[in-house]
């Protein structure tokens, strides 16, 4: 599953050096794609980078299949879908004379390449590379990639979007899709998952501050973005980067409207949360007409949206399904007696990722997509697919003895000869330190292999003896086979946690196919 070891993705990005992503085309015996595909991807993960610049290598084939490759290459030139591209080989070299009307540079190796003074020149922009292999794309990328870290967390945009579909099927084809994207977009990166989703077409993005709004706006995403948890303190930003808050109370509502006022502004989007049963935010039944007194005395904002929150959709007990359908009961009341008041319809949603299983018939105006992204739901599990992946590779393997020891606190006692594997990860990206002493399963070529000692802050030791291990090979922490509520499960606590404790210092890839 490692990009390293088999070929699984067709195409995968991630971080560059100098604010730049790189995007590598697997798949170099396939030539058509270089047009039909790779540009296409390109174009979908780059929107707000200033320059996209191709570096291509020569291809093995005969004179049909070089002249079929060159063809492409003009393809590319004329249609000025990259800025520059960076020719590598002897072959291309000779050919040189086909290109010149292009922003072509040319080396003969890929060495001549990594000597030169190019790469200082990348700079906020999107870098695709088709290199064969025997011009040793894996030097090309040490030198591009921002995290040269053996712990990568691959995440899989086609399985994501196969989940969306999956719910989708669920829905009235009116319904509108909020996609959850705070937290880093649960770990996996909220910048690149913001663009696969504005890319598939979803109605809304939410996150839980404004400073996560603020990112996307900076990263180019202009699709509505909702921000769930709004403070005072934000509301400047929220304003200056075109974010609509949840309004949850009339502190800040109020606050909100005098922002508005100052700076002239008429029928600003907000979205009222109601407070349907679960007391975290917002307006109840009793307090509603403060609310509507309010709204209906000014002009500068808007209600576009009317939400509320299930407690316990999840849960598949009568009396959590009765409290659940005693929310709905609650939201619709809410929202009647606001919109009467207003004159005016809104968007009406409740729905999470297990109301949307379970209460669809509910779904009125939209709903909201969050942790089923990810291919995690508590009922038809199977009928979704694993988004993230998270693997390492053995950095060093010790031979120990009976007697001694391993770790803080020499908690990993030997008792046997074992041969012990040290793995570049730690509580500090994200593995809990209560998986330490045994207690964590990871595996290695599908054999479960243990931890010994406690886990440190950088490096875990894992049991591989009798395995015929060796440095660089892979242990695999979670992926399609082994899912993460495995480690949920280990930890009594649910896979949300596991996700959003992966930490920004592991290398992300993400891919299609």
């Amino acid at each position: 599953m490692a990009a390293y070891s088999t070929i699984k993705a067709r195409y995968e990005v991630e971080m560059g050096i100098n604010n730049s992503i790189l995007v590598r085309d697997t798949h170099n015996s396939d030539l058509t794609s270089l047009t039909k595909h790779a540009l296409t991807f390109l174009e979908q993960q780059s929107a707000h980078y200033q320059g996209r610049t191709l570096i291509i290598s020569d291809v093995d084939g005969d004179e049909t299949v070089c002249e079929m490759y060159y063809n492409n290459i003009l393809q590319i030139i004329n249609s000025k879908s990259v800025n520059r591209i960076i020719l590598i080989g002897a072959n291309l070299w000779a050919h040189a004379a086909l290109f010149k009307h292009g922003n072509t540079i040319h080396f003969k190796t890929t060495e001549s390449f990594l000597q030169s003074n190019i790469i200082k020149t990348f700079n906020n922009e999107a870098i695709l590379l088709k290199v064969a292999p025997h011009f040793k794309p894996h030097k090309i990328e040490e030198q591009l990639q921002l995290l040269a870290n053996d712990t990568i967390m691959e995440i899989n945009f086609d399985a994501m979007f196969h989940n969306i579909d999956y719910f989708k099927m669920k829905l009235k084809p009116q319904t509108k899709l909020m996609c959850m994207v705070k937290a880093s977009a649960y770990g996996s990166g909220s910048v690149e998952v913001a663009q696969a989703m504005q890319h598939y077409g979803v109605d809304y993005l939410a996150v839980a501050f404004t400073n996560e709004g603020c990112e996307l706006r900076n990263a180019g995403i202009s699709m509505p973005i909702v921000v769930l948890d709004t403070t005072t303190t934000a509301i400047t930003q929220l304003f200056n980067y075109n974010l609509e808050p949840e309004i949850a109370s009339l502190h800040f509502l109020k606050h909100f409207i005098e922002e508005a006022k100052h700076r002239n502004i008429k029928e600003y989007p907000i979205h009222i949360k109601i407070d349907s049963g679960m007391h975290r935010a917002g307006f109840t039944l009793n307090n509603l007409q403060n609310l509507i007194d309010i709204l209906k005395n000014q002009n500068q904002v808007k209600v576009i949206s009317i939400m509320s929150h299930l407690a316990a959709a999840d849960m598949v007990t009568q009396p959590m399904y009765n409290f659940t359908l005693k929310q709905i009961e609650t939201f619709k009341t809410a929202t009647k007696i606001v919109e009467t008041a207003l004159n005016y319809t809104t968007i009406k949603h409740i729905l999470n990722t297990a109301g949307i299983e379970r209460y669809h018939q509910y779904q009125f105006d939209m709903v909201r997509l969050g942790i089923g992204l990810w291919g995690i739901n508590h009922i038809n599990q199977h009928k979704l697919k694993n988004v993230c992946s998270l693997y390492t590779h053995i950095t060093q393997i010790q031979h120990l003895q009976p007697g001694e020891t391993v770790g803080y606190g020499r908690n990993g006692v030997i008792t046997k000869p074992t041969s012990v594997a040290l793995i570049p990860i730690g509580y500090a990206d994200g593995l809990d330190r209560r998986l330490g002493q045994g207690n964590g399963i990871l595996y290695y070529k599908n054999n479960i292999v243990k931890t010994i000692g406690n886990i440190c802050m950088d490096l875990t030791m894992v049991d591989v003896t009798g395995l015929n291990a060796t440095e660089g090979d892979e242990i695999i922490i979670f992926n399609d086979e082994h899912p993460i509520s495995n480690i949920a499960e280990q930890l009594n606590t649910i896979p949300y946690e596991v996700l959003t404790s992966i930490s920004p210092r592991i290398r992300r890839i993400y891919f299609r196919e």
